[in-house]
């Protein structure tokens, strides 16, 4: 059947649930697109083949939200929310499935569960349960004769083996994960946003096969999961450490890093879950990865990752067995960390400081109460402080009102059904909050432009007196206007974050402290709290449109800086300095992610010294305490001429946010941003 037809019956099938809760309504949606949905195998299909419903179960949630999240916004929150001050959002993806019970049980496994762990059998719950995972093994034995008809034997077999039965060599393995994803991500609408500690899920299985074997599958996986085209790439996890601290690297971790190195996928991400005890040659291969243009993972620190979910409230046992859902957030086992809820813009926070609470480029009454009366520094910083606790409760009330309604708005049983604490609960994770840790987030975007900013002003203003603060207000507000020369002083010699200044590095950890206070362990809707972050991915350029030239010589409407980085151009004393400012915030602060972009040029790490260059810069971060960091490796020339001959550079990918994208599809405003960033770093 078409997507056409699948939707408007999937329609029907919602609109006539009147219960209040759409657990059983959308287990019905699921059984009825399993049945129904047409199915093919391309050619180049080893594991497992395309669906034609992807979008369904999506679109009834999206129908949903229009319907019944009319009330969400007050009038304030639709000022601020267009203003660029703050947003909340319900988030539905960002998810960590209980892999190793997966591949463990498979889905008759995680069936039998089901009634062996739920406390009534005969409960919407468990029916609704029970019938997506039957239609999930009987879709399995509908479609295997269609891989039979394409050739694929194997492929065929595997499925009616999985339709059964748990998985038993490293092909099922890895076919059963192909299957639970296209489930959950597409049967069911709930994004699915890491496939797990690869190289420990591996392992075991591959143990019984033969080295090629195990080497030619490895290479089979890594091609398809990059033909998912999953957004923001697909992610997975290596290396990490078990309860005792013992490091977990493994030959499956260096054969899958040699693959993805051989292949350089340019849909695929991961992270290298990096303890004291990672080897250090598995780390440089990972470096010469990088370096020869193989650059989509992300390097985390597994100690300050466990740290920030302990100070969480989540046990030793959940904080170590974490899952990086995403981009850099971290979440612990059967937690929902519900990763992009709110955000907060800093810099509209000193914005309205600056102007009584209200935004400067629409006059909008947006914020809290200040007076704009500071005859100290310390009273305008006090003023700062005062709008991000605003901004960040308004942005969390947001978030309290849409979460307060899941159980209007999206149902997950294929999720629900690998965390054994919702079985028990007898309740599904989003509709009944029934997972371990059922969280929320907040992420606080434009860091350094903020704490720039502010540095500026305490210069300029209270240290110098070169200006009074209203005359200075006055320059913000006619965006710099005959002032350049003004501008250019302050972006080139005045102190900023990214430098290792110990006065500008106390304050950025001031504001993040502050953040802190604001959003750490703040009781939200579902039973849970709410986690803090600093990552900005491409938000800090829609924000950044929204906000009034910032004192730290930005022009209203420029992009504010990315993540836990400086200002694009301010780091002016190379990576060492960098690193140190960035590490001057406690990151056991940020469970949601705090990552810092380090540009390099290629002329830089060239050679044997160059990858040692770069373990030396990563040594240096994780020792002091840093999240999460990943590198791009930019070469002027490469860049240029695969803008004018881009037929000559069909793979050539860069670290754009949380993810790769080939330099080649890019626009050609992001080309030239690039090929800028690269002439600076050749500086």
């Amino acid at each position: 059947m078409e997507t056409k037809l699948l939707l408007e019956h999937a329609v029907r099938i919602a609109d006539a649930d009147t219960s209040g809760d759409v657990t059983a309504a959308d287990a019905r949606i699921i059984a009825f697109l399993l049945e129904n949905c047409e199915f093919s195998f391309p050619q180049s299909a080893v594991f497992f083949g395309d669906c034609s419903c992807e979008t369904v179960t999506r679109q009834i949630t999206w129908r949903r939200q229009r319907r019944f999240c009319t009330d969400i916004f007050t009038e304030e929150n639709r000022k601020a929310v267009s203003a660029g001050a703050y947003s909340g959002d319900p988030d539905f993806g960002h998810t960590a499935p209980l892999w190793d019970d997966i591949l463990k049980l498979g889905l008759p496994g995680l069936r039998a569960r089901v009634l062996e762990l739920a406390p009534e059998n005969d409960s919407v719950f468990v029916q609704s349960e029970l019938l997506v995972l039957d239609a999930a093994s009987a879709f399995l034995k509908r479609i295997a004769p269609i891989a039979a008809d394409a050739g694929k034997t194997e492929l065929a077999a595997g499925l009616l083996h999985l339709a059964d039965h748990a998985p038993e060599t490293l092909f099922q393995a890895m076919q059963l994960m192909f299957v639970y994803y296209t489930l959950q991500h597409h049967f069911e609408g709930t994004n699915l946003r890491t496939l797990g500690r690869l190289d420990r899920l591996f392992a075991p299985f591959a143990e019984k096969e033969d080295p090629q074997t195990v080497r030619n599958l490895v290479r089979d996986f890594l091609r398809e999961i990059d033909t998912l085209r999953a957004p923001a790439n697909i992610p997975f996890m290596l290396c990490g450490s078990d309860a005792s601290g013992r490091d977990l690297t493994n030959d499956m971790s260096r054969l899958i890093l040699e693959t993805y190195t051989e292949l350089k996928p340019s849909n695929t991400k991961f992270h290298i879950l990096c303890t004291p005890d990672t080897p250090k040659d598995f780390l440089r291969s990972a470096f010469e990865s990088v370096k020869n243009g193989a650059n989509s993972m992300v390097f985390m620190n597994d100690r300050m990752v466990i740290e920030s979910l302990r100070k969480l409230g989540e046990t030793p046992e959940a904080a170590v067995n974490y899952s990086v859902v995403g981009c850099y957030e971290c979440g612990g086992a059967e937690e929902t960390a519900c990763t992009c809820n709110a955000r907060l813009n800093l810099p509209k926070a000193l914005e309205l400081a600056l102007h009584g609470g209200c935004d400067a480029l629409t006059g909008e009454k947006i914020g809290a109460d200040t007076d704009g009366d500071y005859p100290t520094f310390e009273a305008l910083y006090d003023a700062f402080c005062v709008q991000v606790r605003y901004l960040a409760r308004q942005a969390m009330d947001i978030t309290d009102r849409y979460e307060e309604k899941y159980a209007l708005l999206h149902a997950s049983p294929f999720f629900t059904a690998t965390y054994p604490t919702c079985l028990k609960k007898g309740a599904d994770v989003y509709c009944g909050y029934s997972a371990a840790y059922n969280n929320s987030s907040l992420n606080a975007i434009g860091l350094a432009t903020a704490v720039d900013s502010l540095a500026a002003i305490r210069k300029l203003v209270y240290e110098d007196k070169r200006m009074t603060l209203d005359e200075f207000i006055a320059v913000l507000d006619s965006n710099w206007k005959d002032q350049a020369v003004l501008q250019g002083i302050i972006r080139k010699k005045y102190p900023r974050y990214g430098n290792g200044d110990p006065a500008v590095d106390a304050l950025a950890g001031s504001v993040v402290k502050v953040l802190s206070d604001a959003v750490n362990n703040v009781p939200n809707a579902k039973g849970g709290v709410y986690r803090l972050g600093l990552f900005s991915i491409d938000w800090c350029i829609d924000y950044g449109a929204q906000t009034a030239a910032s004192a730290d010589g930005r022009s209203s409407g420029e992009t504010l800086s990315q993540n836990t980085g400086a200002s694009f151009g301010a780091n002016r004393d190379g990576t060492t300095a960098h690193l140190h400012s960035v590490t001057a915030i406690d990151a056991s602060d940020t469970a949601n992610g705090a990552i810092v972009d380090l540009d390099l040029h290629s002329s830089a790490v060239r050679g044997e010294n160059g990858t040692t260059v770069l373990a030396a810069t990563l040594q240096t971060y994780l020792e002091k305490g840093g999240f999460a960091i990943h590198y791009n490796v930019l070469d002027t020339e490469t860049l240029e001429d695969a803008r004018v001959h881009p037929e000559n550079y069909p793979n050539l990918q860069v670290r754009l946010c949380g993810w790769n994208v080939k330099f080649t599809e890019l626009s050609a405003s992001a080309q030239e941003a690039f090929i800028r960033r690269s002439r600076y770093q050749f500086r």
